[in-house]
């Protein structure tokens, strides 16, 4: 029996965590699911009772939220030095810009569902509004190879997942440089290229 059980469905958010697995080196089984009718199953239900993917089993607990169990699994793995050292101020900085992500996300969908905010909800939400977290994420990406601190961490697993989707998928965002130089020094790591040769599988 493996030490982690993943549910996922090829594509989504679950191959941002086959992605960790494989950065971590992580002794894994995959249950790969389609979407619809897969996820609203009783038996899938007892996993995540919201019917989403990535979902992670581990030592008979069960973990959603994709920056969550990236965080979870980096903790897992401190040899592999894929979140930084507790207390420092790197740390602090992975989770600010680990939640921002969130921000940024939803920033984006409201952009998808054709949703506008006015000055009052714009005060209101997070995020304010999608060109003023993309403002803030560019500044952030100049002249930096990695989100925090000086190597790759689990941080930017998430971020270049999220904006391959963002850029190519959806097309919410622009492939501008910055964006796209940042994504793609990531997406050539040998994990990533297992990943996508898995998921063709």
């Amino acid at each position: 029996m493996k030490t982690f059980t993943l549910y996922t469905v090829n594509p989504s958010r679950g191959s941002m965590i086959r992605w960790m697995l494989e950065e971590c080196g992580a002794d894994y089984d995959t249950v790969t699911l389609s979407l619809g009718a897969d996820l609203k199953t009783p038996e899938y239900l007892a996993v995540n009772p919201m019917g989403k993917v990535p979902a992670l089993k581990h030592k008979g607990e069960t973990f959603t939220e994709t920056a969550a169990i990236l965080t979870y699994l980096a903790e897992q793995f401190p040899e592999k030095h894929l979140i930084p050292e507790a207390g420092s101020v790197e740390r602090g900085q992975y989770y600010r810009w680990l939640c921002f992500s969130l921000h940024l996300e939803y920033a984006a969908m409201d952009k998808w569902r054709g949703i506008s905010n006015n000055d009052m909800q714009r005060q209101a939400i997070g995020y304010g509004d999608l060109d003023t977290a993309l403002n803030t994420l560019r500044r952030h990406l100049q002249g930096r190879e990695y989100m925090v601190g000086n190597r790759f961490s689990a941080l930017d697993i998430y971020y270049s997942g999220l904006l391959e989707w963002l850029i190519a998928y959806a097309q919410i965002i622009p492939a501008e440089p910055v964006f796209t130089e940042y994504m793609s020094r990531h997406l050539v790591r040998p994990s990533f290229a297992r990943v996508q040769e898995l998921e063709k599988q």
